[in-house]
């Protein structure tokens, strides 16, 4: 398979590798490894022949996009690629967004010599759902829209108007109670649309969980260099997640912004600052960044995408169905690291939204096994066939073994006494329990 993408593009096998025995991939000091992701090896080599890294800076900043079909190995690549980041030479500020907790693993980095060096320790901290929270101050008005259901013309006035006022009170922990008499103040007591707005804010916000009054985890404790932070949220429907990501993105990139602007320096400003870059990762990326453009969080991960390089902001996706990913945002995504994808659509969409996609990129994609990928895009000088080294951490994300899971389950009922017999599905009479449904 090497030999159907070398050729086509001009490049020759030996002219592409150095004296060690790694593959040139871009302007960088092969040999120091500093910075540099070790990806695995060149596909059809001996392991260890020919080693592949990616450098970080380049992912980092145009941002990254792990594509494959379920079961190709996409979480574990991206596995790969987080233990590569949080390595002495790199110390990443990484933040990750995981729907289905599958990197509660990463924690084996703790204490393991492999990660540490100079007096350097990875820090890998997790948040569970229950400490997943929204403070109502940081929502605009926008995310209030979306939350509510369908509200009028005249009751998104009323909103917009005590929302704004909210905002420019010096208090930032203030709730829907406080929210509701700013309107009556603006707009009478009496007024019916204040009170079915009170309806809808209490329903979608104060009575639920997700949002607080409560003064904010401070970015500081969730992104500083040498840590991982990972955001469990697999008992969070999908509607929360994205409100999470939405209020989360814009206050990392406002704080991002500041450093730019030197508003750290300014005794007047008293918002977030983070100087350092930072990249976050989001599995299931179509869920936060979706074609039909419907979540919230869209808007922030456009912006991020298309001006986070000037900031220092860089964004992974992980998905297994490009297509349903925002064009926008995937067109945005300048490394590719893409698995075997057999989908049609999703073959379309790698065509038209990867610069870096050829067609002989491609004509690899269907025949490719778990663990092989093709790497492409601005941190390279070519597309590469390889294989995905071993992690050294454990995987979280494996498929669950049925039929071993099966015959244990039936072992166990099979020595726990029964309260009832079976029941007789055949017609006869039953002596099981009925009416369960």
């Amino acid at each position: 398979m090497l030999e159907a993408i070398l050729p086509n593009i001009g490049v020759d096998e030996d002219e592409a590798t150095d004296t060690a025995g790694n593959l040139a991939l871009s302007q960088v000091d092969v040999e120091s490894k500093d910075g540099l992701a070790h990806m695995g090896w060149l596909l059809n080599r001996d392991t260890n022949a020919v080693d592949i890294h990616l450098p970080i800076n380049e992912f980092a900043a145009t941002h990254l996009a792990i594509l494959a079909s379920t079961g190709s190995g996409k979480s574990y690549t991206a596995g790969v690629l987080m233990e590569e980041m949080m390595m002495p030479d790199s110390r990443a500020s990484l933040l990750v967004f995981d729907p289905h907790g599958e990197y509660d693993s990463l924690g084996e980095m703790r204490g393991s010599e492999t990660f540490s060096g100079d007096g350097y320790q990875p820090e890998i901290e997790y948040f569970s759902p229950e400490n997943l929270r929204i403070r109502i101050s940081e929502l605009s008005v926008g995310d209030v829209m979306s939350i509510l259901d369908n509200p009028s013309d005249r009751m998104q006035e009323r909103l917009d108007g005590g929302w704004r006022a909210m905002q420019r009170r010096e208090s930032r922990t203030w709730g829907i109670d406080e929210l509701l008499r700013e309107m009556r103040n603006q707009y009478g007591e009496d007024d019916s649309s204040v009170g079915a707005l009170e309806w809808r804010l209490r329903r979608s916000i104060q009575r639920n969980d997700l949002f607080t009054t409560d003064a904010n985890v401070p970015l500081d404790d969730l992104v500083s260099p040498g840590r991982c932070t990972v955001l469990q949220m697999d008992t969070l429907d999908s509607r929360d997640q994205q409100m999470i990501a939405t209020v989360l993105l814009r206050r990392l990139y406002q704080a991002c912004l500041a450093a730019v602007r030197n508003r750290g320096d300014d005794p007047n400003y008293d918002g977030e600052v983070i100087e350092h870059p930072l990249f976050s990762l989001f599995e299931e990326g179509h869920r936060f960044a979706p074609a039909a453009g419907d979540a919230p969080s869209l808007g922030i991960m456009r912006t991020i995408t298309s001006e986070g390089r000037k900031f220092g902001f860089g964004i992974g996706i992980i998905s297994q169905r490009p297509s349903k990913i925002d064009p926008d945002v995937l067109s945005q995504c300048g490394t590719q690291v893409t698995m075997q994808i057999k989908n049609p659509e999703d073959q379309k969409a790698i065509r038209t939204s990867v610069e870096a996609a050829g067609e002989e990129v491609l004509r690899e994609l269907p025949g490719l096994t778990p663990g092989q990928a093709v790497v492409s895009g601005d941190a390279m000088n070519t597309p590469v066939l390889i294989q995905v080294r071993e992690r050294h951490t454990e995987h979280g994300a494996d498929s669950i073994p049925a039929t071993s899971q099966w015959r244990k389950a039936h072992e166990k009922r099979s020595q726990t006494p029964t309260k009832s017999e079976s029941a007789d599905m055949g017609g006869g009479e039953s002596s099981g329990t009925e009416d369960l449904l």
